[in-house]
Parts: C-alpha cells; sequence; structure tokens
C-alpha cells in the first residue's frame, strides 16, 4: 500500500480505494504523509513484533508498526526494549544499561555437564543479541547510554508510583499487560 501511496498515480490512487473498505481517510494519509516520509526508503516500511499467544484459541498475535523515520524513540520496538530494560532493573534493583551493553560470561566456571555448559553459552547468546539490539536503538534515536539510563529510570519510577496509588491486583494486572514476557513481582 505505501508503494503505491509512493508511485501517486491515479492508478495507483484506484487501486488502493479498491483494496481498503474505508478509503476516504487512508488514501490522502497513504498519498501523502507517508510517501514522503519513505520518499528515499526503497522498502521495509513496517515492523512486525510477535507479542505471544491469545488466551484461549492461541492464535499468534502481533503489533505491526510503520516506521518512524523522523522519530526513532517513538517506535513501539524502543518502548518495547525500555520496558524489558526496567523489567530487568526493577527484578535486579541496579542500574541496568551498562550491564546490559557488555554483557560477560565467566570462562573459568566450572559446570557439571555437558548440557549446563551449553545452557551457559545459548544464555550468553541471547545477552549478546539483546546487548546489540540495545546498541542499535540507541544509534537510531541518538542517545547515549546515560540517556537510555534516564528513560528506562523514568519508566521504573512511573510503575513504582503506579503501585503506590493502586492497590496491588489493579496494579499487577496492568503491568503484566505492559510489560513484555516476564513482569516483575513489585513486591
Amino acid at each position: 500500500m505505501i508503494t503505491l501511496g509512493k508511485r501517486g498515480t491515479v492508478h495507483d490512487r484506484h487501486q488502493i480505494e479498491a483494496y481498503l473498505f474505508q478509503a476516504k481517510a487512508v488514501v490522502p494519509l497513504l498519498m501523502d504523509t507517508y510517501a514522503k516520509r519513505f520518499a528515499t526508503r526503497p522498502g521495509g516500511f513496517t515492523r512486525v513484533i510477535p507479542i505471544g499467544y491469545r488466551k484461549g484459541d492461541h492464535a499468534p498475535m502481533a503489533v505491526i508498526e510503520i516506521l518512524n523515520t523522523d522519530k526513532p524513540e517513538a517506535e513501539v520496538s524502543f518502548s518495547y526494549l525500555v520496558r524489558s530494560l526496567a523489567s530487568m532493573q526493577l527484578n535486579e534493583e541496579t542500574k541496568i544499561v551498562n550491564a546490559a551493553l557488555a554483557p560477560t560470561f565467566d570462562a573459568k566456571a566450572v559446570y557439571p555437564n555437558k548440557r549446563a555448559f551449553k545452557q551457559a553459552l545459548d544464555e550468553q547468546a541471547i545477552k549478546e543479541r539483546f546487548a546489540m539490539k540495545i546498541k542499535k536503538a540507541m544509534t537510531n534515536a541518538k542517545l547515549s547510554a546515560e540517556q537510555l539510563q534516564e528513560i528506562v529510570d523514568k519508566d521504573v519510577e512511573h510503575t513504582k508510583e503506579l503501585y503506590e496509588k493502586e492497590d496491588s491486583k489493579k496494579i499487577n494486572a496492568y503491568v503484566k499487560e505492559i510489560w513484555p514476557e516476564n513482569a516483575p513481582s513489585l513486591r
């Protein structure tokens, strides 16, 4: 759809209108706003973020995000990353950004068997991929580690304030709803 909007011909407009249910609201957005935003970009206008499975029928769910090249920090993936870091910081109760950026592996550790060693290597690989995501997000948003830490701290403080204001059942439901994967216990 965005590619059709970028071309901007009358035929492309008709193709968009034929495909969409509420074309009058969407066509100007595609033909003007997104066409200008992605004028130099050949493709890759969206990001799909899997968010787990729906209760009941276990259907896979995802957030489909149109990239915002003007403000990378406004994207869903950036807020998801901040929430993940804030969750880690609540669990660890220490500043987390610098530790997440430089994961360490204890090469001198003794493992009881081959399986435990492989599990430690897999965990290290996950930490390194997460560090790469953090670095990429910092580059896209033009943030330093200190600035990202401030954003994470604000998110942590906001969550703690909510916990103090509301009763624990409401806040735990809210935290489970907004936090990715493993929500902190906040106790």
